[in-house]
């Protein structure tokens, strides 16, 4: 760690040697870090999306909303459903990363083993999981997916 540390500073005192223009230059190519915004989260300005495919929906899942925080090699999105329901998911099209922000899910893999998680939780779904997913009513949460994937297996709901 001390080692990093003293690489970060020595890169920092190069370019304050090599004068402001060459700062500015730095700052002004560095992206800037993105703030997730708290009335997302909360689930305010979702945009209503489609009902998944027939043939993926076990129950429920007819008020679904969405909304993208962040897009570059992953993507951030807050995903909701007010009416809650069931997914039957055959080869889950990709890995991805879920906290719950509001109500409860259960994971049952087809071989039966449940996983159930609520509000303030983590977890992720792997690429070719084979089970249904529940959410409860008024469920939210924010998920991330590696873009390139999300384009991929996004038609397996549509």
């Amino acid at each position: 760690m001390q080692r990093h540390a003293s690489i970060g500073f020595a890169v920092i005192a190069a370019l304050a040697a090599a004068g402001p223009s060459m700062m500015s230059q730095a700052r002004a190519d560095s992206p800037s870090v993105v703030s997730l915004d708290r009335n997302t989260l909360r689930g305010e300005g979702l945009e209503r999306i489609p009902a998944y495919k027939k043939e993926l929906t076990v129950s429920g899942m007819q008020q679904l909303s969405t909304r993208e925080l962040f897009s570059g090699a992953f993507i951030v999105d807050v995903w909701a459903s007010k009416d809650g329901g069931t997914l039957l998911l055959k080869d889950y099209p990709f890995d991805q990363y879920v906290q719950v922000l509001q109500g409860t899910t259960k994971l049952v893999t087809e071989e039966g083993a449940a996983r159930f998680f609520a509000m303030g939780d983590s977890f992720v779904v792997p690429r070719g999981f084979r089970g249904t997913w529940t959410v409860s009513k008024d469920f939210r949460e924010v998920l991330i997916i590696e873009s390139k994937s999300l384009e991929e297996g996004i038609g397996e709901f549509e």
